[in-house]
């Protein structure tokens, strides 16, 4: 969608009425309260490409990675908030936007601002205190502002009893643990726009945006364990984890009102850097009773990079037909140094450097066919050089074709129907190309030099209902066929890594609802409801029996029920959810994890707590616990031969009580 037109069609325009009993502090809260709408989260993995969020700001498309919708909602105070449109994304003119949009338009102010206090307290871990973010907007003549500070803090700790057993499932060894995690991650942002009115730059727009992490992590394991075989040892364990990680992103854009032959158009030119640096060590200490302690310690030193640079040219060929034109240079790189030591080897060195340069370009038409009928189409092709940098390497090229279809019909004034087809390529994990040493758990990962980006063909239908009276939702069947997918393969003789096996299948289903009860004679009263089922398969690259993909999402649901009590300033909230993924298959393992009861919370809002708002909420209010079994074949032939023994543990987290003061100012 352009500043100046669209054929967008609008579902629903919410007015800052409709969320006055929810007493919104931000763009946030009010989003987070539209009926049967969910924030989709955007790929940020494969350069900037065509608009995977589904948030426009005032019309626009925010031009950043490191910021996810959540991020950049936030910091919209709901002050400043004119209406909310849902919008059909197939009918905008922004490529690869399909299903619902959220457009928040938004008036400039002199001066707005909002803060958020969080603490949390569990029994047996330390409190949560330090975490929070305060976030300041504001113009000057054609220059807007915002700048935000982020606090943010996540501590816990577990209780775990483990369990081995031999392949006849008899037990051979008992022990208890203790899991500790500290994490701590302050951040600020900036953002800039300039948006003149009048003179030269009229209808020029600019954006320029920073952000700066911190990311310290500190995570332990204590064992102790108890030989029941009488050849096995007792004795204790401790693993340590640290990392700290330093991320900092800028990025702009600049949009012109440009004439091309007989089309006036617009020129968007998108500019992104980011840089990480992370830092981390982990040692394991193993001392059996009555025998001298082993020491290993794995240390690994990562830099990592994205450089990109974007054009886009939209404009009109008719009135029915939007048009961009897109052309996209992206430079990534990733530099690691790791040490590996133990008692008894000395240290062993390993350095590697991954680079990829890829240039991608599209066309992309937005044809609105009927007033209630509309399709987005585009084409385009990707190449990129792949390299891991050593004097015997060469580049690998990769040239692969792009594109999308999505089509959306509104049935009625309540129901749409929408179907999308794409040809989508994924992006490495660049640490593939990296060995890897999980030092508590004995295992190894090799890296690998020849694994390539997978690619797909993803297809999904949705059918949707709009009503901000009563009922609204939609559910979405999807199937994606995947070929190169990465699973675990066998490099050289004997070290497993990630690598290309020929295909695989995901197919399920997704739903989201709400049910609004006011006209059913319980105003204020809401459910919200998000489930799906999913299935897979690939083929065993040891057996060549087909199986689930690695941790497939095999099932989720979340239910969450709000009563905004009428004529008062309280509010009750619960929310009751669970998920269970496929196993994971390594070459000589199998991991499977069980959550046997669902996270439950329970909470209550004052929206006038001496003028701001209060949040208390309990939970994992039925002791959740979590169970994962893992089967282990230590032979030569791996899972091909006989079950070495089981490892299952059950771990358990404290119920919690979190406390949220925010306010706007």
């Amino acid at each position: 969608m352009t500043e100046n037109d669209t054929h967008a069609k609008t579902l629903e325009i919410y007015s800052p009425a409709f969320f006055s009993q929810f007493n919104p502090n931000t763009a946030l809260d009010m989003v987070d309260r539209i009926p049967g709408f969910s924030l989709r989260s955007s790929d940020t993995e494969r350069g900037f490409g065509e608009a995977g969020t589904n948030v426009l700001i005032n019309g626009r498309r925010p031009s950043t990675k490191a910021q996810n919708s959540d991020d950049i909602l936030s910091r919209i105070s709901a002050k400043t908030v004119v209406r909310i449109e849902l919008l059909d994304g197939a009918s905008l003119d922004i490529p690869g936007l399909s299903g619902q949009v959220v457009n928040i338009v938004a008036r400039a102010v002199d001066l707005s601002g909002n803060w958020r206090y969080a603490a949390r307290f569990e029994d047996g871990t330390e409190p949560q205190l330090l975490e929070g973010e305060i976030n300041l907007s504001g113009t000057r003549g054609d220059i807007g502002f915002t700048v935000g500070l982020e606090l943010g803090q996540f501590t816990l700790t577990e209780d775990s009893v483990e369990t081995y057993f031999d392949a006849s499932r008899t037990v051979i060894e008992d022990r208890t643990e203790d899991v500790f995690l500290r994490n701590a991650a302050p951040g600020a942002n900036l953002a800039l726009t300039w948006t003149p009115t009048t003179g030269r730059f009229a209808n020029h727009v600019a954006n320029l945006n920073a952000s700066f992490e911190l990311d310290n992590n500190n995570s332990g394991v204590r064992e102790v364990f108890t030989a029941i075989d009488p050849n096995r040892t007792s004795g204790e364990s401790f693993a340590q984890a640290g990392e700290d990680e330093v991320e900092f992103e800028i990025s702009g854009d600049y949009a012109v009102p440009f004439n091309l032959g007989s089309f006036d158009g617009t020129l968007k030119l998108i500019g992104l850097n980011t840089i990480s640096d992370s830092e981390s060590e982990t040692i394991f200490v193993l001392a059996p009773a009555g025998q001298p302690a082993v020491r290993t310690a794995f240390a690994e030193d990562i830099k990592q990079g994205e450089t990109i640079a974007r054009a886009e040219y939209g404009f009109k060929s008719n009135d029915r037909h939007d048009v961009q034109l897109s052309a996209e240079y992206a430079f990534n790189f990733l530099e690691s140094e790791t040490r590996f030591e133990s008692n008894f080897v000395s240290p062993v060195y390993d350095t590697v450097r991954v680079e990829e340069n890829r240039f991608n370009a599209r066309m992309t038409d937005s044809w609105q066919i009927k007033p209630d009928l509309s399709l987005q189409a585009s084409i385009g092709a990707e190449y990129s050089s792949l390299q891991v940098v050593t004097p015997r390497s060469a580049a690998r090229d990769f040239l692969r074709p792009k594109g999308f279809a999505a089509m959306s019909y509104k049935v009625s004034n309540r129901y749409s129907v929408r179907a999308n087809i794409e040809r989508s390529v994924g992006q490495l994990d660049f640490s593939t190309f990296v060995s890897d040493r999980n030092l508590a758990d004995s295992l190894m990962t090799a890296g690998n030099a020849q694994i390539k980006p997978s690619q797909s063909w993803d297809l999904s239908v949705e059918f949707e209902r709009t009503d901000d009276k009563l009922l609204s939702g939609r559910i979405r069947p999807y199937l994606e066929l995947i070929e190169d997918p990465i699973d675990r393969v066998l490099i050289g003789n004997t070290a497993e890594g990630p690598g290309n096996l020929d295909s695989a299948v995901r197919y399920g289903i997704d739903a989201h609802a709400t049910l609004l009860f006011d006209t059913l004679g319980l105003p204020g009263l809401r459910l919200e409801m998000d489930v799906g089922i999913g299935d897979s398969n690939i083929d065993d690259p040891l057996s060549g029996v087909s199986r689930q993909v690695n941790f497939n999402e095999e099932y989720r649901y979340s239910l969450f029920a709000r009563y905004d009590i009428p004529s008062s300033d309280w509010a009750l909230t619960s929310q009751i959810d669970n998920d269970e993924s496929s196993p994971f298959f390594r070459l000589d393992e199998v991991r499977i994890v069980d959550v046997r009861k669902p996270f439950l919370s329970a909470g209550i809002i004052h929206k006038n707590f001496f003028g701001m708002r209060l949040s208390i909420t309990g939970t994992n209010l039925l002791d959740n616990t979590v169970i994962q079994s893992r089967d282990r074949y230590l032979g030569a032939d791996r899972r091909m031969g006989d079950l070495t023994r089981t490892e299952q543990f059950e771990r358990q987290r404290g119920r919690r009580l979190s406390f949220v003061l925010s306010d706007t100012f």
